[in-house]
């Protein structure tokens, strides 16, 4: 198992308990709601939908979450987060676009024919970088796409909000830097740990993950060899 400092494992699990803690209050509240309006004939349906919307949304939250966290705990095992298979990247791409609910996304697929090591770990790395530019930069669109650098193949996650800065590009990625780092925008911390958990399913296909400025805007690659 990983070695992790009691202070460090607190510190993890306090910001798992907060994060998780926040969708869940959103779900309370609007199921609240409409169990107080349930019977009311005079309330819009539009203000019920909204709160439904509002409850899905947290749900999926939650959801993702839970998942991350539970990414976390078989890593501190030694184990494989999530299974990692040889697959086209029109697949993954293809389960990435469904698997984004919420938040504009464009994909750009000059590759899809490419084979590499990833499966749902890749897919599910992807789904952590478009969520973590979602959160930082709620209203602009994320652009995903694809490139070939050598014989090695780059995913790039791109969007609008504040790049990580040079001096935190590694730290932004390690379960230390990531609870050090909250609430500092250039630090571009992601709900429960979510770039800690995006270096471990990295990792999961040996793949490199970095991050870079780019014209204001905040860059996310990931490394694949081609299979």
């Amino acid at each position: 198992m990983p070695e992790i400092k009691p202070a460090a494992l607190e510190a993890m699990i306090n910001l798992i308990v907060h994060d998780l803690r926040n969708p869940a209050a959103t779900l309370g509240a609007n199921l609240s709601f409409v169990d107080e309006v349930l019977d009311d004939e005079t309330v819009d349906k539009a203000e019920l939908k909204d709160a439904l919307a509002d409850a899905q949304h947290a749900l999926y939250d939650l959801k993702n979450g839970l998942d991350q966290l539970s990414w976390v705990g078989r890593w501190a095992n030694e184990r494989a987060p999530v299974g990692a298979t040889i697959e086209a990247l029109s697949v993954t791409l293809d389960r990435v676009e469904a698997r984004t609910r919420y938040g504009s996304l464009r994909i750009e697929r000059p590759l899809d024919h490419a084979r590499v090591r990833g499966g749902e770990a890749l897919e599910r790395l992807i789904a952590v970088l478009i969520a973590n530019g979602h959160q930082h930069a709620p209203r602009a669109a994320v652009v995903v796409r694809t490139l070939r650098e050598g014989d090695d193949i780059i995913v790039e996650v791109e969007d609008q909000g504040r790049a990580i800065t040079p001096e935190l590009s590694e730290a932004a990625f390690t379960l230390e830097g990531q609870t050090a780092l909250k609430g500092r925008a250039e630090g571009r911390y992601g709900r429960v740990l979510g770039l800690f958990s995006a270096s471990i399913l990295a990792q999961t296909i040996g793949a490199s993950l970095f991050v870079e400025g780019r014209d204001q805007r905040n860059v996310f690659r990931v490394r694949l060899h081609r299979i």
